[in-house]
């Protein structure tokens, strides 16, 4: 399929300068680049029937969406610094949530540093780099924009006053006031975005947009009329709350929830489950809502058929699954998050059980915008599954957090604990069991594949 991009002009009115101008501006794709923080695959395109998401089902039916996409370190700085630099983890770099590339891997030519260099006017608008000045001004044409409390973590209802507490002593780990969606952060993210888009429009110069939402990232404080989408008694929670058979004594989770005040709801209750995934649900739906209005702002100004929109969680999410209520581990429901691609002139409403990485995302974008990709890249670009979800692909993706490194094959998932002092392995099977309630590393008859797996991971970290 052509990758050539065709602008049609009205022809009535417009002398041969405006039709230079309009193909000046169109000669190259714009880019938005949409990163959802804490946001796995719990959504109702990804096969979920508990989630409300239009615009995001919307989305992923106008172009492709990727069943089997893995970040490289489930945590969000390391995830970023890694897909942003298109460098792939390892035991000396991108290692923790406030990883940056200035600091671990110093004058690597970055996504948007490449499209800057190439002629983009670039933006940076909420959480992007997890530490905001991360390669600022190499990247970025002007300065990046960030509301206050970034984090998410001001609270509105008056009530979460009388509830301060847990490990670090913040506020409820939920509220739900009525509130305009721009009370909060995010909805400021996308006041900002939206008079960029109109900003961008008008430029002879073709952009790159970044938008990082933070929600649905802890705590969950989203407007009343989200929360209200849904029935709480009829949420369902996770079945397995234990931690795997066979359990190896590295596999643990954050206690990322605890850091906020438990509203006097018991730990781990029936309720504490239905109650946190009804805020992580309404968290979802706030930030579909958002990116509805930063689609069809995309839509008004015709921009649509000149843009490709990708939009990623940066790590998958724990919901109470093994009593995980994080990221933080090497667990298929931590490593795998969503990725949706439409590109103009590619295939639409079509979904791919490839196995891709968030590292082919950034030679993915050069290819589709015609930039010649740099030297340092580890990723693969994916254009051929956007012509053909079913190409033959990666038989293999990797992943890693702290001293856990993991290999993720289209059956099973490995993953190799070392330390000075310590080895262990584990080992699922997700056609059996896809919960991943048994480590079957030990099992006699898994020998075989837990040795070609062992393999496998000796060729994704040749250094180990």
């Amino acid at each position: 399929m052509k990758r050539i991009l065709i602008l049609l002009c009205f022809t009535c009115c417009l002398g041969c300068s405006s039709k230079k101008e309009s193909q000046s501006k169109t000669s190259k794709p714009n880019v938005l680049f949409i990163i959802v923080d804490d946001l796995r695959t719990e959504l109702n395109t990804y096969g979920d029937n508990q989630i409300i998401s239009p615009n995001i089902d919307a989305l992923a039916s106008q172009g492709l969406q990727f069943n089997r996409a893995y970040c490289q370190v489930p945590v969000c700085g390391a995830s970023r610094a890694s897909l942003l630099s298109g460098l792939r983890p390892t035991r000396e770099r991108f290692l923790k949530y406030n990883s940056s590339v200035d600091e671990d891997a110093p004058g690597i030519v970055v996504l948007p540093q490449i499209f800057k260099e190439n002629g983009y006017y670039t933006i940076s608008n909420g959480k992007v780099f997890h530490i905001k000045n991360d390669s600022e001004e190499r990247s970025w044409s002007e300065p990046i924009w960030q509301p206050e409390y970034i984090n998410g973590r001001k609270y509105l209802d008056p009530d979460s006053e009388n509830y301060i507490g847990g490990i670090r002593n913040r506020g409820p780990f939920f509220e739900s006031p009525d509130v305009p969606d721009n009370a909060y952060p995010d909805g400021q993210i996308l006041d900002k975005s939206i008079a960029d888009l109109k900003r961008l429009s008008k430029k002879d110069q073709p952009f790159f947009l970044t938008v990082g939402f933070t929600k649905p990232h802890l705590p969950f404080y989203a407007p009343k009329k989200y929360w209200d989408l849904y029935n709480r008694d009829s949420i369902e929670i996770a079945q397995n709350k234990s931690l795997p058979e066979n359990t190896p004594a590295s596999l643990i989770g954050s206690e990322e929830i605890k850091f906020y005040h438990g509203k006097n709801i018991e730990y781990n209750s029936d309720e504490f489950h239905r109650t946190a995934r009804h805020g992580y649900y309404a968290c979802i739906s706030y930030t579909d809502a958002l990116i509805g209005h930063l689609l069809s702002t995309l839509d008004s100004l015709n921009l649509r058929d000149n843009t490709i929109v990708v939009l990623i969680g940066d790590h998958g999410w724990n919901l109470g699954e093994l009593n995980f209520w994080s990221k933080h581990n090497t667990m298929h429901n931590s490593m795998n998050a969503p990725l949706i691609v439409n590109a103009p002139g590619y295939l639409k409403n079509k979904k791919s059980e490839a196995l891709v990485e968030f590292l082919d995302i950034y030679p993915t974008l050069c290819d589709l915008a015609n930039i010649k990709l740099p030297s340092h890249l580890a990723g693969k670009s994916f254009v051929p599954l956007l012509k053909n979800p079913v190409t033959e692909w990666k038989h293999s993706a990797f992943s890693r957090y702290e001293t856990g490194d993991a290999v993720i094959t289209e059956r099973y998932t490995l993953t190799h604990y070392l330390t000075d002092s310590l080895e262990e392995y584990m080992l699922y099977d997700l056609e059996k069991d896809p919960q991943e309630n048994i480590n079957v590393v030990d099992k006699k008859e898994y020998e075989e594949i837990a040795n070609q797996m062992k393999e496998l991971l000796k060729e994704g970290y040749p250094s180990k």
